[in-house]
C-alpha cells in the first residue's frame, strides 16, 4: 500500500512540473509564458481597435491655423463620443455636444481633415465688423485670442458686411491664428456640416512637457 501511494505522488508531481512549461501546438513546441504575452497583446489590440473606432482618436496638428493655442507637429487626442451621443438626452446631460468655443476636428469632403474652433452655433445669426465677431448683434469676447489680434473676412463673410443666419445643423469655425487660417469665411469651406465633425479635442499630449486638457472656453 505504500509503494502504490508513492507512485500516485510521482505522477501527481510531474503533472505539476508539466503545467506552465511547453505546449505542443502543430508539432511545435511554444512555452506557456510566451503564449500569456501573446494573449496580453491581443487582448491589448482589440481594446485600442475599439477605442479607436468608437471612443477616441489621435491627430497631429498640420499647419500654423491655431496659433498660439497649438502648433504644427503637436498630438492630440479627439473623443468621437461628441459625434456619436452629443445630440441625443444621454449626450447632452454629460456635456458631450459641440458647444461655442469647442476645438473640433472635421473633414470636409474632398479635403483633409482640418482643426478649428466652433465660434457660431446652428441658428445663430454672424457678422463680423471692424475685425471683431459679432453672435446675434452681440460682440463676441474670445478670450482665447491674442491682444489686439483683428479677425479679418473673407469672400464668404465679410467683414462690415451683413449678418449672415447659420442653418440649422451647421457650424461657423475659424482658427485661432486669424491671419492664417483656411476656415468658414471662405466660400470654399463656408458653413460646417455636423456630418463632417470629427469629434471633440479633449487632450494635447506630445510634445510631453505640454500635456493638457483642452477646456472648452466660457463666454461672457
Amino acid at each position: 500500500m505504500e509503494e502504490e501511494k508513492t507512485n500516485e505522488n510521482t505522477s501527481s508531481e510531474e503533472n505539476t512540473n508539466d503545467i506552465g512549461q511547453d505546449k505542443e501546438i502543430w508539432g511545435l513546441r511554444i512555452p506557456y509564458s510566451f503564449l500569456d504575452f501573446m494573449q496580453t497583446v491581443a487582448f491589448a489590440l482589440v481594446i485600442c481597435i475599439v477605442v479607436y473606432i468608437f471612443i477616441a482618436m489621435p491627430n497631429q496638428i498640420e499647419g500654423d491655423s491655431m496659433i498660439p493655442n497649438f502648433h504644427n507637429g503637436e498630438i492630440i487626442l479627439t473623443s468621437k463620443l461628441s459625434q456619436w451621443l452629443g445630440q441625443t438626452q444621454v449626450g447632452q446631460s454629460l456635456g458631450l455636444d459641440y458647444n461655442r468655443g469647442d476645438v473640433i476636428v472635421f473633414q470636409k469632403p474632398g479635403f483633409n481633415d482640418f482643426i478649428k474652433r466652433i465660434v457660431g452655433m446652428p441658428k445663430d445669426k454672424i457678422a463680423l465688423k471692424e475685425g471683431y465677431v459679432y453672435i446675434n448683434g452681440e460682440k463676441l469676447n474670445e478670450t482665447y485670442l491674442p491682444n489686439g489680434l483683428l479677425t479679418k473676412g473673407g469672400d464668404f463673410i465679410e467683414n462690415n458686411g451683413e449678418e449672415k443666419p447659420i442653418p440649422d445643423g451647421r457650424y461657423f469655425v475659424m482658427g485661432d491664428n486669424r491671419n492664417d487660417s483656411h476656415d468658414s469665411r471662405y466660400l470654399d469651406i463656408g458653413f460646417i456640416s455636423h456630418d463632417w465633425l470629427k469629434g471633440k479635442v479633449i487632450v494635447r499630449y506630445w510634445p510631453l512637457d505640454k500635456i493638457t486638457g483642452i477646456q472648452t472656453p466660457s463666454y461672457k
